[in-house]
C-alpha cells in the first residue's frame, strides 16, 4: 500500500476493494481474448481459488465485485465470503445475462441502513435498452466501545460496471446518470449535503474521457459530441458515419434531470399546504379582477347581463400586504446540451507511475494496458482549478489513506498479460485505506 499523509485525531478506519473478477461465462464466450494462456489457468476452479486468496491476503472491509457469475455466486463466493466475516448483497444483470455485481462488507465494522439495486434497462427507451446493472449501500461505521460516546457519519458505496460498447458513449452517460441519480438519493442528509460516498466499478471509460471527467468535474457539455469520444476507448474518428450526442440526452420521460437527480413532485406534501377559512376565501368572491367585466364578454339575459356589486366595508384588495407572493418554481432546461451532478469525487488513483514513467493499466485486453476500473470517493474541491482546468481537490470528512499501486503495461507483459497464474482475472484489483472523522456528540 502507498501511504499518504494522515491527519490529526480520531479516525474510522478501513479498505475497500474493487475488483472485476471475469465471469467465466463471458470468458468462454470470447476465448479468442485469451489465446496467450495456458488452459489450467482458466479452469473456474484454478481461478476461484486464487481469488479467494486474493481477497484473503488484503482483507478489505468492503468488497465491490463486477462480473460476478450468478451460479458462482451462490454456490461459491457467497458461502465461502461469509466464512470470512462478509454480508454480500448481489444483483444480476438483467434480461439473460448471468452475470451482475455485488458489495459485500463486514458487519463488525458497518450496520446496514439501506441497499438499492439499480437497472439501467428501460423499457421502450432505445438509449437505455442494455442490461447493466449497479448496487448503492448505505452503511453505518461501527465505532469501538472504548471510544465512548462519538459517532460517524454514514457512508454511501457504490458499485457498477457500465456498458462495453466503444460507440455507444450515449449509452454510458445515460447509465452513469441513473447511479448518480440513485447515490443523491440514499447519500443526501436532511439538510441537503451528501454523507461521504465511494463510487467504483468497472465504467468502461479511460482517465481524462468525457465520461470521466464528468464524475471527477460535476459537470459536461456533450451537445453534438461523437458518442465514441465519450468513453476514449477507441479511434473511430475515421468512419464516415459518427453518431453524435444530441440535446436532451434522456427523455423527460426517465425522470432525472439534467442535474443527475431524480426529478421531485411539484406538489407540497399536505402537512405543507396552507389552511384557509373559510371566510377568507369567501372574500376573493368580491376581488377586484371579480368584479370586472371581461372584454368582449357576449350579453346573456340573466347570465352575463349583471355585475356583481362589492358588499360595503370590503377593503379594495383583500390580501394582506405581508403575504408575499409565491415564485414560480424554476424550471430546468432541457436543451442546454450540458448535464452536472453535485457529489464533488475524485479518483483514488492518479493514473501515472511516477517511478516508472508509464501510465496505471487495470487491464490489458489484446494485449494493450489501459485503465477502465475506478474508486472514486468525496473530496471537498478547491476554490481555484490548476492550470489544466482541472479541479483541485483538499481532504474532507473522507480522507484518503493509502492506496494499492497499480502496474504497467510493460510489467505485465512480463508475466504473460492477463489472466497469468497469479493474477486470475483479465483486470488488477483496486485497494484503497481510508480515514472517516469521528466526532464527539
Amino acid at each position: 500500500m502507498q501511504g499518504l499523509e494522515a491527519g490529526d485525531g480520531p479516525q474510522f478506519q478501513f479498505t475497500l476493494m474493487s475488483y472485476n473478477i471475469l465471469a467465466q461465462d463471458l470468458m468462454q464466450q470470447s476465448s479468442e481474448l485469451y489465446l496467450h494462456c495456458h488452459p489450467d489457468i482458466l479452469n473456474w476452479n484454478y481461478r476461484f481459488a486464487n481469488l479467494m486468496q486474493e481477497f484473503q491476503h488484503w482483507d478489505p472491509d468492503i468488497l465491490c465485485l463486477q462480473e460476478v457469475q450468478e451460479d458462482h455466486y451462490w454456490e461459491q463466493l457467497e458461502p465461502s465470503l461469509r466464512m470470512m466475516g462478509f454480508t454480500c448483497f448481489y444483483k444480476r444483470r438483467t434480461g439473460c445475462k448471468t452475470d451482475g455485481c455485488a458489495v459485500c462488507y463486514k458487519p463488525t465494522r458497518f450496520r446496514l441502513l439501506c441497499a438499492s439495486p439499480v437497472e439501467y434497462f428501460r423499457p421502450g427507451l432505445e438509449l437505455l435498452n442494455r442490461d447493466n446493472v449497479g448496487l448503492v449501500l448505505l452503511l453505518q461505521p461501527l465505532v469501538p466501545e472504548g471510544l465512548g460516546q462519538v459517532s460517524v457519519a454514514p457512508l454511501c458505496v457504490a458499485n457498477t460496471h457500465i456498458l462495453y460498447n466503444p460507440r455507444r458513449g450515449d449509452v454510458k452517460l445515460a447509465q452513469m446518470a441513473i447511479l448518480l441519480a440513485e447515490v443523491d438519493k440514499v447519500a443526501r442528509l436532511s439538510d441537503g449535503s451528501h454523507c461521504p460516498i465511494i463510487l467504483c466499478g468497472d465504467l468502461n471509460s479511460v482517465p481524462d474521457s468525457p465520461l470521466y471527467n464528468f464524475i471527477r468535474d460535476g459537470e459536461l457539455q456533450y451537445d453534438g459530441m461523437p458518442a465514441w469520444k465519450v468513453s476514449g476507448q477507441e479511434d473511430f474518428s475515421h468512419q464516415l458515419y459518427q453518431r453524435k450526442l444530441q440535446a436532451p440526452l434522456w427523455p423527460s420521460a426517465l425522470g432525472i434531470t439534467d442535474g443527475c437527480q431524480y426529478v421531485t413532485s411539484r406538489h407540497p406534501k399536505r402537512s405543507e399546504r396552507r389552511k384557509y377559512s373559510r371566510d377568507f376565501l369567501l372574500r376573493f368572491r368580491f376581488c377586484s379582477i371579480a368584479c370586472q367585466r371581461p372584454v368582449g364578454l357576449v350579453l346573456m339575459e340573466g347570465v352575463t347581463d349583471t355585475k356583481p356589486e362589492r358588499p360595503a366595508g370590503w377593503a379594495e384588495s383583500v390580501l394582506e400586504e405581508d403575504t408575499p407572493e409565491p415564485e414560480p418554481e424554476p424550471i430546468s432546461p432541457r436543451t442546454i446540451g450540458t448535464i452536472q451532478h453535485c457529489l464533488h469525487l475524485t479518483s483514488v488513483y492518479t493514473h501515472f507511475l511516477p517511478q516508472h514513467c508509464r501510465p496505471e493499466v487495470t487491464t490489458m485486453p489484446l494485449g494493450i494496458g489501459t485503465t477502465v476500473d475506478y474508486i472514486f470517493f468525496s473530496a471537498e474541491s478547491c476554490e481555484n482549478g490548476n492550470r489544466t482546468g482541472h479541479r483541485l481537490y483538499q481532504d474532507g470528512t473522507l480522507k484518503l489513506l493509502g492506496r494499492l499501486s497499480l502496474l504497467s503495461e510493460e510489467i505485465l507483459w512480463a508475466a504473460n498479460g492477463l489472466p497469468n497464474p497469479f493474477c486470475s482475472s483479465d483486470h488488477l484489483c483496486l485497494l484503497a485505506s481510508f480515514g472517516m472523522e469521528v466526532t464527539a456528540p
